[in-house]
């Protein structure tokens, strides 16, 4: 599954008016056509398997695989506006919203009604949720990822802790004791914790505070008590000095301060474990479910199949959608955990909740929830400014969050309720 990408990819009215404008023309092929991003060449090769594995069971069903190398949504937006889109294609959770909204997306629902034995309540809710707009379903999720805690265990252990953080009062308490100078040189070199001054790595600690970034209604969250709350405790874990963020401490990005041992604990997913395994081998982590608030609340990413309105072949592109969404095409996909299932009956096909690794990410599922809104990606800049004000120029949350709700007011799309 490709690796957590900015959220600030949500399209912008002006790119929309040109779909409006100009997306009456252009040629299509006459042979079915699906892409995906690329992210990885062991990921390609997986996904062709999994296209192998359909193949062999339909022979005769002609179709082209066109993975987008860089610049995956700017590439699908613009083919999605010259209607010269594949049949299917990847769609984001995060940016599900902003494509479903302008009417540019094939229903499923009559052929998912149409199709024997296809059990939409196999799915994990919050993965069908992500593609679901005023009553339809715009996409069907092949796989999730879930933000989780990696901890060290050599360092847990250094410091005579046998227990984990279950809560938030304990990731305080486990950070802070995890935070050294070991050097006695005045300065810390080890850190409980570390934190990104990103939108989406606040998000699961709002949720568990019960707040939103974007309310049922459409209005803002971002002033509400329950998301200013949850802002200041992830802000004071950095001002406290418990915890780091990549940029002080020279390193590329979170992954790579925890695999150093520059952090104790450190909010990530799935992709941190290939990455890992490449970079830091002899590394000892364990993975927890995030420590709870007001409630459990992570956030997970996930990505759907997706056809265009203006597929010459839905039929055709459906036939490779139910396979690849049904239990034999998941389960090829997802086995070798490159990514969760969205399937209950796949992951316990995969053995996944016995896994000593995956069986964290699965228990997640049942309290995770993709991160969605309808701004546009100036209104995502203007949030990641306000959150980069706090941590870098020590800007006090709320007022930070007050200054930007009306700036952030002026971008929300078009068309989106």
């Amino acid at each position: 599954m490709l690796r957590k990408q900015s959220i600030w990819v949500i399209l912008t009215t002006t790119f929309w008016g040109t779909i409006i404008l100009f997306g009456c023309s252009s040629p299509q092929s006459n042979l079915l056509r699906l892409s995906s991003w690329v992210s990885s060449p062991s990921e390609t090769e997986l996904f062709k398997a999994t296209l192998d594995d359909f193949r062999r069971q339909k022979p005769d069903l002609a179709f082209k695989y066109e993975p987008i190398p860089g610049n995956y949504s700017e590439k699908l937006q613009l083919m999605l506006g010259t209607r010269t889109a594949p049949d299917i294609f990847f769609l984001k959770g995060m940016t599900a919203p902003s494509y479903m909204s302008f009417g540019i997306l094939n229903p499923l629902d009559d052929l998912i009604s149409q199709s024997p034995n296809f059990d939409l309540d196999d799915f994990y809710p919050f993965a069908l949720e992500a593609f679901q707009y005023e009553g339809k379903q715009y996409g069907l999720p092949k796989d999730f990822n879930p933000y989780v805690l990696f901890y060290n265990k050599k360092l847990f252990r250094d410091q005579g802790i046998d227990s984990f953080p279950s809560n938030w009062q304990e990731l305080e308490m486990m950070s802070r004791q995890l935070t050294l100078d070991q050097d006695q040189d005045g300065k810390t070199d080890q850190y409980g914790f570390i934190v990104e001054p990103s939108i989406e790595m606040v998000m699961p600690f709002v949720y568990q505070n019960g707040g939103n970034f974007q309310n049922p209604d459409g209005s803002l969250g971002i002033t509400d008590e329950p998301f200013i709350e949850a802002l200041k405790f992830y802000h004071g874990l950095y001002k406290n000095g418990i915890a780091t963020m990549a940029q002080d401490q020279g390193v590329a990005w979170n992954g790579d301060a925890f695999g150093r041992g520059i952090c104790a604990m450190a909010i990530s997913s799935g992709w941190l474990i290939p990455f890992l395994k490449d970079n830091y081998p002899d590394l000892e982590y364990g993975i927890l479910p995030l420590p709870m608030g007001k409630q459990k609340a992570t956030v997970a990413f996930t990505t759907a199949y997706s056809m265009p309105k203006a597929t010459k072949y839905e039929n055709e592109a459906w036939e490779i959608v139910n396979y690849l969404v049904g239990k034999d095409g998941m389960e090829s996909w997802t086995k070798t955990g490159i990514a969760m299932p969205t399937r209950k009956s796949v992951a316990k096909a995969n053995g996944f909740h016995d896994h000593p690794t995956f069986k964290v990410f699965m228990e997640s599922a049942e309290f995770a929830r993709p991160f969605q809104v309808q701004y546009s990606e100036r209104g995502f800049e203007e949030v990641v400014v306000a959150l980069q004000a706090i941590f870098y120029t020590e800007k006090e949350p709320r007022k930070a969050m007050e200054d930007i709700e009306a700036q952030i007011k002026k971008y929300r799309l078009v068309g989106s309720k």
